[in-house]
């Protein structure tokens, strides 16, 4: 679609104009946006600095590309293996999501036990943004041409211009020949965008109605794995890998270990409100 806003104009080492890529300014617009809502509701619970709380995520954001980087690789490890050096070529894209989410927990819960700082309640206040910030990255991933869905003659698919990957793909697949236009497919970057814009509005919604500190967490992780299982089923690229093939992708097998993960930290709340509870009852 619009794989690129501009290109700089070349100088140095550089023998041709360096391509901005959209994907990159739609994540980097989602990221500044979600960052002052960040700070704004630290300011207004009282109980963190705004700014440490923002710098927190910028390095989440680092290290989110990074474990994002590291998943897609390992799911495609059999073409790295043949081509090690590619490994580097990050401004060719090749992300997951799920990889970066886990890698930027991790930092997280290491985040909170350094500073002192309760895990549930920063991460109440982060998981939202997570949900924001997801919609820019998914409208990046129509713009770039990647993550698209499988062929559909809905009124709601979409059409690829020739020499997108989608066209590539379909030919390679004998859906069409080497100069006809791609076959529409479904839209399921916007599909998901819509779905997390929903997610986040809920979470905005409960923000003030939650009973407990990991409330907002326990809501994504319930629901967000539902949402990608429904548009990892309608995709139609090859490079989300699969677990069991042409079955259960990648990702809809981290869903699954996700939506367990959300019923055990179900049940560890529960247990520790009810701590809490018998603990303020005792004289």
């Amino acid at each position: 679609m619009f794989p690129y806003f501009f290109k700089l104009p070349a100088f140095g080492p550089f023998s041709e104009p360096q391509p901005i890529h959209s994907y990159g300014i739609l994540i980097a617009i989602g990221f500044v946006l979600a960052t002052q809502m960040i700070a704004r509701e630290a300011k207004r619970l009282g109980e963190l600095r705004p700014d440490k709380l923002t710098d927190l995520a910028f390095y989440l954001l680092l290290v989110g590309l990074v474990g994002s980087r590291v998943l897609y690789i390992i799911v495609n490890i059999e073409e790295y293996a043949a081509h090690p050096y590619e490994i580097l070529y990050f401004w060719r894209g090749g992300l997951v999501f799920y990889g970066g989410f886990f890698a930027a927990v991790g930092y997280a819960v290491w985040w909170c036990r350094r500073n002192g700082k309760p895990f549930f309640l920063i991460a109440d206040i982060l998981i939202p943004m997570v949900a924001f910030n997801h919609v820019w990255g998914r409208i990046g991933c129509v713009a770039a041409g990647c993550c698209f869905g499988a062929i559909t003659h809905s009124p709601v698919g979409i059409e690829y211009p020739i020499q997108s990957v989608v066209q590539q793909m379909q030919h390679a697949q004998g859906f069409i020949r080497a100069f006809d236009r791609p076959l529409p497919v479904h839209a399921v970057q916007l599909y998901e965008a819509a779905g997390e814009l929903a997610l986040f509005m809920l979470l905005m919604w409960l923000r003030d109605r939650k009973r407990y500190h990991g409330q907002l967490l326990l809501v994504w992780l319930a629901l967000y794995p539902i949402l990608r299982s429904f548009c990892e089923a309608l995709r139609g690229d090859k490079e989300r890998g699969f677990v069991v093939p042409g079955l259960i992708s990648t990702s809809q097998f981290v869903s699954a270990l996700t939506a367990l993960a959300a019923i055990a930290l179900f049940f560890y709340l529960k247990r520790a409100g009810d701590r809490q509870e018998r603990a303020a009852a005792q004289p």
